[in-house]
């Protein structure tokens, strides 16, 4: 049997490594070539064995005529590989970030202009690979350090004498003090939750529904394994915490972790209990067929008892269905799509204040460049004599108009005689 995945222009074939079958695609190939008079160029092609008796890889080879290659391999612009992707997997996307700044005349833009270049362009190109594969942290800290070069010196690089204000509140939303440069490790949880929520809801989608044939979604345990699937099944329980389920057959809803009773998951709800469950990932399906009482350990406490009869006394009405569990999330549209932006907002906010004034002046008419010094007016990391003193680059921080007062930020706006004379 060979399997085929074909996207436009690239097609992927996978069959058994076996002399026999490697000469019926290559007659079956040369067969469609003759009746379509379209050539196949085998030396565009590669050849991967994977799991192959090494005695028969070489026939192989030689029967397709195409160069043998190992992995990672690149289909559809996203690196392939039966083992966890090495940073040096990543190199192209970081290549093609310096192309982009190699091209801008960074000196002719300010500030603001280079924040439309880092938002628009630099994290709009990476936005495909962040969808499907989790970015190694040392893969975003160098293009962090190539955006964060660009945007406070217009080169590559940059010093902690350069940044005016530190990277992590650079990238805080604007209606949390941020500049609202995009923290891609955050952006990279959301997509990757917007793939998952698509394993639940993909009706339409082969890839989940093959996925679902070979994997359990409460727990996402079964036969896929890999580095991919560890990090998505890491982002499983919060990705549990932003949808609620309208329960049918249970097999895809978690009983412990989902929101699937009323408003909020059992293990929240029932603690004590809970934390005398010999299993927690089992999925609502598989724990009301075996008994919740084989669920738990042989002696509880008086509080789990209360619990487990609180429990028992809510499951008692519920009945299982046909229908398939359904998904259901704030950040989702009518169509069942997740939305990432005001998810990302969420976590982004988490621990975050919301500063009013600043919401001010982002949402007046003022020029962008005033904005954003209008932005590190309020930081206070506007190169004032006091700032420049403080990091070592002035002896005296005296006031040049006035000569009484330091030069602070305070005595420029609203106490120099001289700025107040204007």
């Amino acid at each position: 049997m060979c399997s085929v995945l074909q996207y436009a222009d690239d097609t992927l074939l996978l069959l058994r490594g076996d002399v026999e079958d490697v000469q019926h695609l290559k007659r079956i190939l040369d067969q469609f070539s003759a009746a379509t008079g379209l050539l196949i160029n085998y030396h565009k092609s590669t050849a991967v064995p994977l799991h192959m008796d090494e005695r028969a890889i070489p026939q192989c080879i030689a029967t397709l005529g195409c160069r043998q290659e190992g992995f990672p391999q690149t289909y559809l612009g996203l690196p392939l590989s039966c083992d966890k992707l090495k940073l040096t997997a990543f190199d192209p996307y970081i290549c093609k970030t310096d192309r982009y700044l190699a091209g801008w005349q960074a000196s002719l833009l300010n500030p603001m202009g280079r924040t439309v270049l880092i938002n628009a362009v630099l994290d709009g190109h990476l936005s495909y690979i962040m969808m499907s594969v989790a970015l190694p942290p040392g893969v975003i800290a160098k293009i962090d350090k190539r955006r964060r070069g660009f945007l406070w010196t217009g080169d590559g690089e940059s010093t902690g004498a350069n940044c005016l204000i530190a990277w992590d509140h650079v990238r805080q939303c604007r209606s949390n003090g941020g500049l609202g440069i995009r923290d891609l490790a955050v952006q990279n949880v959301c997509l990757l939750l917007k793939l998952l929520h698509r394993l639940h809801v993909g009706e339409q989608s082969s890839w989940a529904a093959w996925v679902r044939q070979h994997t359990c979604l409460a727990t996402l345990s079964g036969d896929l394994q890999g580095s991919h699937w560890e990090s998505l099944r890491s982002l499983l329980p919060l990705y549990q915490a932003i949808t609620t389920v309208t329960v049918g057959d249970r097999q895809a809803t978690s009983f412990w972790q989902d929101v699937w009773l009323n408003d909020e998951c059992l293990s929240d709800r029932f603690p004590a209990l809970h934390s005398h469950c010999k299993r927690g990932d089992k999925s609502v399906a598989a724990t009301l067929s075996d008994g919740l009482r084989n669920q738990l350990v042989p002696r509880l406490t008086v509080e789990a008892t209360g619990e487990l009869a609180a429990l028992e006394s809510i499951l008692s009405g519920v009945t299982l269905t046909h229908a398939r569990d359904t998904r259901h999330s704030p950040f989702a549209d009518a169509d069942g799509k997740l939305h990432t932006a005001d998810l990302y907002a969420l976590l982004k906010g988490v621990g975050a204040s919301t500063d009013s004034l600043v919401n001010h002046f982002w949402g007046s008419c003022a020029p962008p460049r005033v904005q954003f010094f209008a932005w590190l007016l309020v930081h206070e990391r506007i190169q004032c004599k006091a700032n420049l003193t403080r990091r070592k680059i002035l002896p005296d921080d005296t006031c040049e108009m006035c000569g009484r007062c330091p030069e602070t930020v305070v005595h420029l706006l609203f106490f120099c005689n001289f700025a107040a004379s204007f």
